[in-house]
């Protein structure tokens, strides 16, 4: 974690250690990032479209960046990450995770990052939940890697982005990733509107 400063002075950053089947180890999060575990612990439907979830189910030991637009009730942000599947000192295999939130550097830039994620979430959204980065955010992810020092966010920009949350039970892509709709709110009105008629047909 100490790296990270020295490679970047960039201050929002996340960081996950996380073992198999896919307990967090450490946690680190300066960028504020809702993480698919709760109190440290792994809870029972964590979205496994996290890179930290792919890279636990693989057997590469190559690094993989991965962009992603993370989704948490209306709650839109951009992220980039590395993950590594390592071994620990007792040979134990782990996966290291660092990324960062993109939006501050875009908005550095004079860049709305809430354009650039809603230009990348439409385009995952009509391929399913993952697709190709939109050549426009694309150069400005690369733009912002470059000035940022970190190389892997342009390796991710090359790269299918995917929408991910916090939990698959409230997946928010438009086809939902367990294969079921999602459900639609009542408005509390029309449960109003029938409990008054309830009462005067009783």
């Amino acid at each position: 974690m100490r790296r990270m400063s020295s490679v970047s002075p960039y201050p929002h950053w996340h960081y996950f250690d996380a073992y198999p089947p896919g307990n967090l180890r450490a946690l680190y999060r300066a960028n504020g990032i809702v993480p698919p575990w709760g109190n440290m612990t792994m809870i029972s439907d964590p979205c496994q479209h996290w890179a930290v979830f792919r890279m636990l189910n693989t057997h590469s030991t190559k690094p993989s960046a991965q962009i992603s637009v993370l989704r948490a009730g209306d709650d839109k942000r951009l992220y980039c990450c590395q993950s590594v599947r390592s071994k620990d000192a007792a040979g134990n295999p782990h996966v290291l995770c660092a990324g960062i939130d993109l939006a501050p550097a875009l908005q550095a830039q004079n860049i709305d990052p809430q354009e650039t994620i809603e230009q990348i979430e439409s385009s995952c959204n009509r391929g399913g939940g993952s697709a190709e980065i939109p050549a426009e955010a694309r150069h400005q992810l690369e733009s912002v890697g470059k000035i940022l020092n970190i190389g892997w966010i342009a390796e991710g920009a090359v790269k299918d982005a995917t929408i991910i949350c916090p939990r698959s039970s409230t997946c928010p892509r438009e086809k939902n990733c367990l294969g079921k709709a999602k459900p639609k709110l009542r408005p509390k009105i029309d449960d109003i509107r029938e409990a008054v008629l309830a009462g005067e047909s009783a």
